[in-house]
């Protein structure tokens, strides 16, 4: 839950009328998110003005080229001197050294948000750096596939994006960041960095982590090609092992400690699993079939057609 119901109160009560207008949007990182913003605001906000950074060059040209941005730079200071908001949407690892950069440069008005995977060490990153003005965010959307190739316009449409604020957040600064994410579809939810990293461990990386595990054990112990035998429960279960494992590998480090604390939670679930199978306890093992399909269920009943299939 986020910590101070009294901002709660003040972002319900504002009048959208009321916010400035966010005429003039940054992006840093034009790869699947950042990329999927850019076509979001050209198809939902069509007269905000796009700029965006990246540093590959060919990049850089496709965006040009294709009419996703008014301006394109590989140059961190030249984008953000009048923008509105600053959306990072780079690896986590790159976002404290550009917030440095950057900082100088920005206009007093200016307030910045992210796409990142991971809160809790970021926002204590990037809040001394950019105070009040900062507000984490986690867009619960994405895809297998990476770069701007697999950016589409309605990746955001109905799907959750969580805000982190602090205690002492701006509730004007909350307030304009939830309506920007809600402009591209969003749904809005809010929560302390430390909470949303317990659950996003569970929701998000932990089946990540099985994926790659599950591809590696099934290489490891059977016959080679032995895949291609395989139906559509191993495509399912494994899908989002297609995805970029040098991405993946920072999101899992970044959130090391609660990622590690999941994977114990399911060894030891799997353990008490093997077991009730080993002694034949039919009862339990439909029970506990069962209740996982009861939860399946619940979740996919819960949330409408338009949510992407790849969050």
């Amino acid at each position: 839950m986020f910590p101070d119901h009294s901002v709660l109160k003040l972002i319900a009560g504002t009048d959208p009328a009321t916010l400035p207008a966010i005429k003039r949007v940054t992006i840093f990182g034009p790869g699947l998110i950042g990329g999927s913003i850019a076509l979001a605001l050209r198809s939902r906000c069509p007269e905000t003005f796009v700029a965006v950074w990246g540093r590959n060059q060919a990049t850089l040209r496709e965006i040009s080229e294709r009419g996703l941005a008014d301006s394109v730079t590989s140059d961190p200071t030249s984008s953000v001197g009048e923008a509105d908001l600053i959306v990072f949407c780079t690896p986590i690892a790159v976002m404290p050294e550009l917030a440095a950069t950057i900082t100088p440069h920005l206009d007093p008005h200016t307030l910045i948000t992210d796409a990142g995977s991971v809160k809790s060490s970021l926002v204590k990153k990037l809040s001394p750096i950019f105070g009040d003005r900062f507000l984490g965010a986690h867009p619960m959307a994405g895809s297998e596939r990476s770069g701007l190739a697999a950016a589409r316009a309605d990746l955001f449409v109905g799907a959750p994006c969580i805000l982190t604020p602090l205690e002492n957040a701006s509730p004007q600064t909350v307030a304009i960041i939830s309506a920007f994410w809600n402009s591209l579809g969003s749904h809005v939810t809010m929560m302390t960095p430390e909470a949303h990293d317990r659950l996003v461990a569970r929701v998000s990386h932990l089946p990540h982590a099985l994926a790659f595990a599950l591809v590696n054990l099934i290489a490891d112990t059977l016959p080679k090609d032995s895949c291609l035998l395989a139906g559509g429960s191993y495509r399912d279960g494994t899908r989002v092992a297609a995805s970029d494992p040098d991405l993946w590998t920072g999101i899992l480090m970044d959130n090391r400690t609660e990622v590690a604390a999941a994977l114990r939670e399911m060894s030891d679930l799997l353990g008490l699993f093997a077991e009730k199978l080993e002694v034949e306890q039919t009862d339990s093992i439909l029970d506990f079939l069962t209740r996982a399909k009861k939860h399946r269920d619940l979740r996919q009943t819960s949330r409408t057609d338009s949510l992407p299939t790849n969050s």
